[in-house]
């Protein structure tokens, strides 16, 4: 403290001053364009195959901020941070130590800057959803809705950096991430490099392309798939096809087909969706494909509250004898 003696009484009012005038209109700007909710959610899981049932609770922030200058937006941020715990969840994630463990969950957490030319593309930096299939436009995060990413890619968010674009009749993204999945590093030379092109997202008729070339838990995987989504008044037809091939732990490669095809129904005041799914997959060196069918119900008792229930049942008996039996309910409010 002896370096400060030279300051007087009036010099310390004067500068408490001019922090309080700069910290006041700086948390004003910050505070514009900011969108922050509460977001928890309960949900009870039944493994009827496994004789197991679980619980999943989360309760976390959802914050999206748009900043702004005098010419314009010049980007937004996403931040999604949860604490989670588990009751009981068998098989559990790698998030995850045990089936009762507690971790803060990262969701969506990056920062799209979009101020550049008009040929330029947006850059993205942070944790974000694989820009590839179904995915891409719709988002799932936090809801028993779900188009299986994890287990066809590996995984379904990741750290890195993407480059997007919304233009006249088509919208792009590529992205280049670590392999971490949950964590921002690079585990064994991990690393995804994935991307999709396709027509505007807020069109009745959807189509797009998308890639995936990527090294995650040692795994090799490559893929190319195509997805649509059509919609007619309340009603949506969705749809993804992905082939590819796996290398696990450099031992060969084999050929994998993966796709999915949902029929949904929204209700005119949106309170209401009802939604089924027949899942298919084949993998090389399996004498057996897979084929699941995933029924769903979502209604939203209020502005704030939503009900969801999910239950999905495998259609052909697996090598191991026991089918797929799963249900699902969940309650989610938002505040």
């Amino acid at each position: 403290m002896e370096k400060y003696r030279g300051f007087g009484k009036k010099t310390m009012r004067l500068c408490v001053t001019i922090i309080i005038l700069i910290s006041v209109p700086s948390y004003g700007d910050f505070s514009d364009n900011l969108r922050v909710s509460l977001d928890g959610s309960a949900r009870l899981n039944k493994n009827i195959a496994a004789n197991n049932t679980s619980r999943i609770y989360a309760l976390g922030l959802d914050t999206h901020k748009v900043f702004s200058s005098a010419y314009g937006d010049v980007g937004y941020m996403v931040g999604q941070l949860y604490l989670t715990k588990l009751s009981n969840q068998t098989p559990f994630s790698s998030l995850f130590n045990s089936p009762d463990d507690k971790q803060f969950v990262i969701r969506e957490a990056h920062l799209n800057y979009t101020a550049g030319p008009q040929w330029l593309p947006n850059i993205r930096l942070g944790h974000f959803t694989l820009p590839f299939g179904l995915e891409a436009s719709i988002d799932t995060n936090g809801r028993l809705l779900d188009y299986y990413h994890g287990k066809n890619l590996g995984t379904k968010l990741d750290w890195g950096l993407g480059f997007n674009k919304v233009l006249s009749q088509v919208e792009y993204e590529f992205s280049y991430t670590m392999g971490g999945k949950n964590e921002p590093k690079t585990d064994d030379s991990s690393y995804v490099f994935s991307g999709r092109i396709g027509s505007l997202s807020h069109y009745d008729f959807i189509i797009g392309l998308s890639f995936l070339d990527a090294k995650i838990d040692n795994i090799q995987r490559k893929r190319f798939a195509i997805d649509w989504q059509y919609y007619w008044q309340t009603w949506g037809v969705l749809g993804e096809i992905a082939f590819g091939k796996d290398d696990k732990f450099q031992k060969e490669w084999q050929e994998e087909k993966y796709s999915l095809l949902e029929l949904n129904k929204t209700s005119l005041n949106e309170q209401l969706k009802l939604y089924g799914q027949y899942i298919f997959t084949d993998r090389e060196g399996e004498s057996k494909n897979q084929q699941l069918i995933n029924i769903g119900v979502s209604y939203q008792l209020d502005a704030k509250l939503e009900l969801s229930f999910s239950s999905r049942q495998q259609l052909n008996t697996p090598e191991s004898g026991k089918k797929q039996n799963l249900v699902r309910l969940q309650l989610r409010y938002r505040y």
